[in-house]
């Protein structure tokens, strides 16, 4: 079984020495950390990602406060928890900044080692169900996508096949339309072209992108609206675009989507980057990918 990981960032090394001898007293041995300040604190949370973070308030450099707002604010340190100890900033207006500023929990100084026992199983206790129900989302999301690479995919299939019996009619078509036709030939060549034309109109038309749209704002609430506040004149193909290639699809596979071709893809994707005012050498996937 993995060690818990501690990082106790205090700049008196004799309180940090009690504090990992009572830690140690338990069935296991804590990985520890230390840290002689606030800055120092900070640079060490984001190198070794400790399970937990044990945080005096009155330190030089940055203070426990300060430490504990960069941390909230890094990317890869945001979820640490952070137990704030302070032996001065006592009062419940103390406990509110600490709180205010990302910390999970107090403790006062002297430091009672039951309480601080006590409150740090709490707050891993915490961590994990909370690491659970993100897995639990992250599960869900996944499956979801999954239904709407599943729907995609019998759209590619239900205009594949259009296509072909819009293809199939014209070649039918082919051998009336070079010859000189009678009445009866030409009523027939009339009715395949109204097939064709209501063949197309459904392939440009089609109420699937309704319901694929219905199931990816399940999974990205906020995506479409965040997309039309950022640029100008986003059209209908643009969302359509936007969302296949949100979901990792390739070019070709949404030209099959989109019923064109792979070339008017990249060029609605340049264009698109335009529209959006986005750098040259940066990327609309990943654009679009970091957008919720």
């Amino acid at each position: 079984m993995r060690k818990s990981s501690i990082l106790i960032a205090d700049d008196q090394p004799d309180i940090v020495r009690l504090i990992v001898d009572h830690l140690n007293k338990n069935e296991y041995e804590w990985q520890v950390f230390r840290a002689g300040n606030g800055k120092e604190a900070f640079e060490v949370a984001k190198l070794e990602k400790p399970d937990l973070i044990l945080m005096d308030w009155d330190m030089p450099e940055l203070n426990g406060l300060e430490a504990t707002r960069s941390i909230r604010k890094h990317e890869d340190t945001a979820d640490i928890p952070v137990i704030m100890a302070t032996g001065e900033m006592t009062s419940s207006e103390n406990l509110q900044m600490a709180l205010e500023a990302g910390a999970w929990d107090y403790v006062r100084k002297p430091i009672d080692f039951v309480e601080l026992k006590a409150r740090i199983n709490s707050t891993l206790r915490l961590k994990r169900q909370q690491e659970e129900i993100k897995q639990l989302l992250s599960n869900e999301i996944d499956l979801k996508n999954r239904k709407l690479s599943t729907t995609s995919m019998l759209i590619v299939e239900k205009n594949s096949v259009i296509q072909r019996f819009h293809d199939d009619l014209s070649e039918l078509a082919k051998p009336i339309e070079d010859t000189d036709r009678s009445s009866k030939e030409e009523s027939l060549l009339t009715h395949i072209n109204q097939i064709k034309k209501r063949l197309h109109h459904h392939l440009e038309l089609d109420d699937s992108w309704a319901t694929f749209k219905l199931h990816f704002e399940e999974v990205h609430p906020h995506f479409f609206q965040s997309l039309l506040a950022k640029g100008d004149d986003i059209s209908q193909k643009d969302l359509k675009l936007c969302a296949y290639l949100k979901l990792g699809m390739d070019t070709k596979e949404i030209a099959n989507l989109l019923n064109v071709t792979p070339a008017s893809i990249r060029t609605a994707m340049y264009r698109l980057k335009k529209r959006l005012d986005i750098k040259e050498e940066e990327s609309l996937r990943d654009f679009l990918m970091q957008l919720n």
